[in-house]
């Protein structure tokens, strides 16, 4: 009896000690959420109380002594954990990655409106900006939301800023239209092009809905197990057909063998389909993969790479387009073509676009869009010198990088020889 009634207590207690975990869960309010610090409920409107690293480094800095690099570390990570947006069933938290560019693209876009040598300094700024942070992203391979907030934020901004500044009087409703037609036909392509990326991933099952977190490839689903066993089947019936001298070349490269060899990912021990290489980034292997699109945020491979370069084409052609209604509606035209009847004109001179704001950032906006045209014309030819040649800019990269390795072991012998 003593034995009963010590473990009905036991199972009261952990039943309660339960429910009082999962009760603040099921209160919370959209302006609520649980603190990491210590899993208690907080609120937005306490965002900067019972801060103790805060006090501590706002102490430090009033009375001029030394901050510890312990204190920031958490003051900074209490205020990334407190920064989050009202949601239904709990306050969702932001990446503070994911909103700079909100504030860093407007902010400098109006500079820009000043003059025209402000105008100059601060689109040089942002191509070298750019290039800095892609290079460095790909130097560590981290997986950011900045770029794709960028791009998000670009498209929003130049879209209001069309709609909003530029004198649509100056503008034929169709020419509207078009330009509106090609942007939402990009939008959705490159949406399209992030939405299928996790189909390629080899982990990935077809058929299945994408989820927001990338599979793990430390554990085999039962799916890829049973794939796995499937590949080994047809393996050792590949090998039995050789002793026979017997081969199908067909059923090799269905079972991904090469030279009757599995093709296996160095860095994931697992057997992969052939032309399907590792992302660093991903953290898997990714089906036909030609590159890790820092601006979509997603592996460009099998199943979303048509997607990516309809995506592309289609903004080029809103990018090029828009620019060109812009100018022409800011600056003095001139006439260059009627061909069937429709005015082609191009921009001559746009001496007077910074006497006003609303001419001004139309302007900037033009040139920040040209900008990008011309990125995406130069990303549209390598595509197309990839697909002449029929290989993917991975496989391309890797020929490459073993040619100069060659020449290199080459140019060794030689000094040795000499």
């Amino acid at each position: 009896m003593f034995v009963m009634s010590v473990a009905a207590d036991f199972i009261a207690a952990a039943r309660s000690a339960e429910s009082a975990e999962t009760q603040p869960k099921r209160t919370l309010c959209c302006c609520e959420y649980i603190a990491q610090a210590n899993n208690q409920k907080s609120h937005l409107l306490g965002c900067c109380c019972n801060c103790e690293d805060l006090d501590l480094v706002c102490t430090r800095l009033v009375t001029c002594r030394r901050i510890d690099r312990r204190n920031i570390d958490g003051m900074l990570i209490a205020f990334q954990d407190r920064l989050r947006l009202p949601w239904r069933g709990g306050a969702k938290r932001i990446s503070p990655a994911a909103i700079a560019p909100a504030f860093i693209i407007p902010l400098m876009l109006g500079l820009a409106t000043l003059n025209s040598k402000t105008a100059i300094v601060l689109m040089l700024t942002m191509v070298g900006f750019s290039i800095w942070g892609l290079q460095l992203a790909k130097k560590t391979a981290t997986r950011t939301n900045f770029f794709l907030s960028w791009t998000v934020f670009s498209v929003f901004y130049m879209i209001l800023i069309f709609e909003c500044q530029v004198p649509l009087l100056e503008l034929v409703p169709e020419e509207n239209y078009f330009l509106m037609f090609f942007t939402c036909a990009g939008i959705y392509c490159l949406y399209r092009t992030h939405r299928l990326a996790p189909l390629n991933l080899v982990s990935a099952q077809y058929g299945t809905t994408p989820k927001d977190e990338l599979p793990g490839i430390a554990e085999a689903s039962s799916g890829e197990e049973q794939a796995e066993a499937q590949t080994t089947l047809q393996m050792d019936s590949v090998l039995d057909l050789n002793d026979e001298e017997v081969v199908d070349i067909d059923t090799a490269e269905r079972a991904g063998l090469m030279h009757g060899q599995p093709n296996i990912c160095e860095s994931c021990r697992k057997v992969t389909p052939r032309r399907a290489y590792h992302c660093q980034v991903c953290g898997t292997c990714v089906k036909r993969r030609s590159h890790h699109s820092y601006w979509l945020n997603c592996c460009i491979g099998e199943r979303n790479h048509s997607w990516y370069i309809a995506g592309l084409f289609t903004s080029l052609i809103a990018l090029i387009l828009g620019a060109n209604l812009t100018l022409t509606s800011i600056c003095h035209p001139f006439l260059v073509l009627r061909p069937f009847g429709y005015a082609l004109l191009l921009p001559d001179d746009c001496s007077e676009v910074f006497e006003s704001f609303e001419l001004g950032i139309s302007f900037v906006v033009a040139c920040y869009s040209l900008l990008i045209a011309n990125y995406i014309t130069f990303l549209l030819a390598r595509q197309a010198f990839l697909w002449w040649n029929d290989t993917t800019l991975h496989e391309y990269k890797r020929a490459a990088n073993a040619a100069s390795n060659r020449s290199r072991i080459w140019s060794n012998w030689r000094a040795i020889l000499k």
